[in-house]
């Protein structure tokens, strides 16, 4: 459907790029409901980003007032953005909440939406898992409290939500039958290369994860390095030299910290600015905590059965 390829979007605020990452990316997993990127970009979503680029003052003023603390609520408020503001999408409804006749919340809807004229419910993700084992079924998040099969079985459920009897009060009108789909995105990170088995996506974007006092992988001997904070973890780094740091003194600065932390190993561009080449998780010694993994492997088990 698009006529132009997505834009260079390197020099662009952090918040544009990431936006073009939610839009564009690759799926880490396939879901069997996918809704393919193009949809959601449409035919002058190019153009539109690179409108974006030169001016990102109505991207950044619709950021700022929502909650972005959470990346989780973070990359929902840059779809919002987009889907209000993209000519071939209407928003119906967003963080729609269906509760039974005895109060319980039955699920939630990320989005109700006509897209080129069709109702839509979309579900929406961005995750980051790092594989413990073999198989899928060992992706597991890095503060133990998420992992991927879980996230997939509650995908399933959350993808059938328009069905459910108690959903039909709460559907706006011409959503009784409506298309559902999800645009899934994130990362995976392995202790080495491995083959990804189904339904994970082959071209999935990937990075490692190793101790930190271990050896880190890395592509060149002269790279610079970054920490990422957790609201920088979607689109790939682009950064000043002076916001990189060399491997020794990223090393140190890491030393404090009890749980994962995301880097990225930089390059230079040949415009004076760094980019991102490849990312890892650094995990502190002790982890994972055996206790905490494994009851979240419990969990894992009881919805793998």
């Amino acid at each position: 459907m698009a006529t132009e390829t997505v834009p260079d979007l390197r020099c662009a605020h952090p918040a544009v790029r990431d936006l073009a990452f939610l839009l564009t990316s690759p799926s880490p997993w396939h879901c069997g409901d996918e809704l393919p990127a193009r949809r959601l970009l449409g035919e002058d979503g190019p153009a539109r980003l690179n409108r974006l680029a030169r001016d990102p003052a109505p991207l950044l003023a619709w950021l700022a007032g929502g909650d972005g603390k959470r990346l989780g609520r973070y990359a929902e408020r840059l779809f919002s953005f987009w889907f209000r503001h993209a000519p071939h999408i209407r928003v119906a409804a967003e963080n729609l909440i269906v509760i039974d006749s005895g109060r319980r919340t039955v699920g939630e809807f990320d989005f109700l939406l006509w897209l080129d004229g069709e109702p839509w419910h979309l579900e929406t993700a961005s995750k980051f898992y790092l594989q413990l084992g073999d198989g899928a079924d060992s992706l597991v998040g890095p503060g133990l409290r998420d992992a991927w099969r879980l996230k997939a079985t509650k995908l399933a459920t959350q993808l059938r939500l328009s069905r459910h009897p108690d959903a039909a009060a709460r559907l706006p009108d011409g959503f009784a039958d409506c298309h559902a789909g999800a645009r899934l995105t994130g990362w995976l990170f392995f202790p080495a290369d491995h083959a990804l088995p189904p339904p994970l996506a082959p071209d999935a974007l990937r990075g490692w994860h190793a101790p930190l006092a271990e050896t880190w992988p890395r592509r060149r001997d002269d790279s610079r390095w970054a920490w990422l904070p957790r609201l920088s973890w979607l689109a790939p780094a682009w950064l000043e030299r002076a916001d990189t740091l060399d491997e020794a003194a990223l090393r140190e600065r890491l030393l404090a910290c009890p749980s994962p932390q995301l880097v990225a190993e930089l390059q230079p561009d040949g415009d004076g600015r760094w980019r991102e080449a490849a990312r890892g998780f650094v995990t502190p010694p002790g982890w994972p905590d055996p206790q905490r993994l494994a009851a979240l492997r419990a969990l894992i088990a009881g919805q793998a059965g």
